[in-house]
């Protein structure tokens, strides 16, 4: 068998090999990882169809192996959720191309814009406690920086749940990574375009509520406000409101990441060559948006916490907290936090993330239970998670994630 990369694979050292770990990756429960001759597991890894192909029947199946050597992607993590428990944890390939240290299910990644995700639940755990108010203007409880008044805010005041839903109106989709060695930008700088920051101000372009537009900016004013509000720095009140509460002990949105964290999966490039050296991975200030880090492990929890908040069936969030994260606001495709697709069985959440050279995927069905989580360490990762996906729709029955 050859693939566009095969020359890749001798340099892994022949690596791209799976661990299949098994343990307590649930909140509260023990599960059982399923068989190594389990048909679905079979299924599932054996399944990839280049995206090019899918639709066509008698399109060719390939190995996640041979998936990841094609793209050029060293380290993948995954965790599968059935019924709302995670029934397996597993790490393919290795932390850092050409050195033998593999994936396991305690790896982290910077997992990009799915800290959108557990920052709208930090938020909510707030609100869950009367700190603050989903449709109050944020200029009530901000206080070292503020949503400039203008044109934009006449009718209209900038809320919480405009910030988490995207329709707030705020200028920057994204931001540029720090490389090892640069200087790092504060939320307050982030937000004024000023000091070592690599983008312009974030500013309203549009009246809230008028339409959607993704903006990691608006974002970065609720990191502000968080901060604002609990007197704690975001890493402080992320730590006490998500990640504790929910067992995430290998989380942080410390950045740069010190490399006493250990187990840390190391950037590459879309060639799948080393990056961000010498320290191996780059920084990622702008915390909400795009800070975390994370294992497969304990973003499967996460994910499970979410599921059981709206099921009413955990104490992680109120289930009509849950409910309301997990509902459209108008007119954007985003909840707060979660993009949201389908109805009854197929009614899921998900989110992408993509930094510099980190791609990573989550999604859970809030009907039955079932989710999964996918990161890669590399910068053509999406490809790998995308196909991903569709081999675990196929191989386990899920509904297939609807597009608008």
């Amino acid at each position: 068998m050859q693939t566009r990369n095969a020359g890749r694979i001798d340099v892994w050292g022949g690596l791209v090999g799976a661990i299949f770990l098994c343990g307590v990756f649930s909140a509260g429960a023990h599960a059982k990882c399923l068989p190594a001759d389990d048909a679905r597991m079979q299924a599932f890894e054996a399944g990839l169809v280049d995206r090019d192909a899918r639709g066509d029947a008698d399109a060719r199946r390939w190995t996640i192996e041979e998936r990841m050597a094609h793209h050029s992607v060293p380290g993948v993590g995954v965790a599968i959720i059935e019924d709302g428990a995670v029934v397996c944890v597993k790490g393919y390939g290795v932390k850092r191309a050409g050195e033998a240290a593999m994936i396991d299910a305690d790896t982290v990644f910077s997992v990009g814009s799915v800290s959108k995700m557990v920052n709208a639940a930090l938020v909510l755990r707030l609100v869950a406690e009367g700190l603050v108010d989903l449709d109050t203007d944020v200029n009530d409880y901000l206080t070292s920086w503020k949503v400039p008044e203008g044109r934009h805010t006449r009718k209209n005041k900038v809320t919480l749940r405009a910030i988490l839903s995207h329709t707030a109106g705020f200028s920057q989709h994204g931001f540029a990574d720090f490389e090892p060695g640069e200087e790092l930008p504060t939320a307050i700088e982030t937000l004024n375009g000023t000091g070592p920051v690599k983008h312009g101000p974030v500013r309203l372009r549009f009246a809230p509520g008028k339409k959607f537009d993704y903006s990691g900016g608006g974002i970065t004013v609720s990191q502000v406000l968080v901060e604002d509000v609990t007197g704690m720095t975001y890493t402080q009140a992320a730590k006490k409101y998500v990640l504790d509460p929910l067992g995430m002990s290998r989380s942080t949105f410390v950045n740069p990441l010190p490399a006493s964290h250990g187990n840390i999966a190391r950037a590459h490039d879309r060639d799948g060559a080393p990056t961000a050296l010498p320290r191996g991975w780059e920084a990622m200030p702008e915390m909400a948006a795009s800070g975390l880090w994370t294992s497969a492990t304990d973003l499967a929890a996460f994910v499970i916490a979410l599921q059981e908040s709206y099921a009413g069936t955990g104490d992680f969030l109120p289930q009509d907290i849950a409910a309301d994260m997990m509902t459209r606001v108008p007119p954007g495709i985003h909840g707060m936090g979660p993009r949201l697709n389908g109805e009854g069985a197929s009614h899921v959440f998900h989110h992408g993330g993509a930094n510099n050279s980190y791609r990573a995927w989550i999604q859970g069905f809030l009907q039955g239970g079932d989710g999964l989580v996918v990161l890669t360490n590399a910068t053509r990762g999406s490809l790998v998670h995308g196909e991903m996906r569709k081999s675990a729709e196929a191989a386990f029955g899920w509904p297939a994630i609807a597009k608008d």
